[in-house]
């Protein structure tokens, strides 16, 4: 089975780490592969990187989305499906999962990231470092939660949402979908669906009318 990182990046790099540590504990992947549409025939920290049409044509592959926008990783994992290729789930080896826990293809768990009983994780969501989820949460598909976020118990984050370093969140509170909560940031109460909260306490401050979380 080989491994194709959708991402040729600083979170890709990162995924790759946490590929190699998976297979150290167990042997999953017999190679790696960088997928990047815009600069490929290069190498990557030693593994080739190639555009996605060349992927299609290879046997015994899945794919891992490693981009950091919402919007972006949704985009990719229809891609991915449209070609027939399966998500790769990638979960930390030190993570302690219950049974009662779901865990949707494509999701990564980055290491130290906490999980609590009775929580559903969305399709292609991504958990970075150190994260953590309180028990009865939902979180949506493609959604990203930065390091250090904290949700409490029975919390329903929409998809494509993101929630930015060091975050935290009440329990029983719900943040919609495409929407952006930035780093520090103390969300208290519902948070709707399409806008920009910051501050101590989360307020809104704008629509996400780009749908773009590293606007340059």
């Amino acid at each position: 089975m080989k491994l194709a990182i959708y991402g040729a990046g600083g979170l890709g790099r990162e995924v790759l780490i946490l590929a190699q540590k998976i297979n150290t504990d167990k042997k999953r992947w017999d190679c790696f592969v960088f997928i990047d549409d815009i600069n490929p025939g290069r190498e990557l920290k030693g593994f080739p990187v190639l555009a996605f049409d060349a992927i299609k044509q290879m046997d015994d592959i899945e794919v891992v989305i490693a981009v950091g926008e919402p919007k972006i990783r949704m985009l990719l994992a229809e891609r991915v499906k449209t070609a027939e290729l399966t998500l790769a789930t990638l979960i930390h080896p030190n993570i302690h999962l219950t049974e009662c826990t779901i865990v949707n293809d494509g999701v990564v768990l980055c290491q130290g990231v906490f999980v609590s009983c009775d929580v559903v994780l969305g399709k292609n969501a991504f958990l970075q470092p150190n994260s953590s989820v309180g028990h009865d949460t939902r979180i949506g598909e493609n959604s990203i939660l930065s390091t250090y976020v904290t949700l409490g118990g029975r919390c329903q984050i929409g998809s494509e949402t993101f929630i930015g370093m060091s975050a935290a969140v009440k329990e029983n509170t719900t943040i919609g979908g495409d929407t952006i909560i930035g780093m520090g940031a103390v969300v208290m109460n519902n948070i709707e669906s399409g806008v920009v909260a910051l501050g101590n306490p989360a307020r809104v401050v704008r629509r996400n009318e780009g749908k773009g979380v590293f606007v340059r």
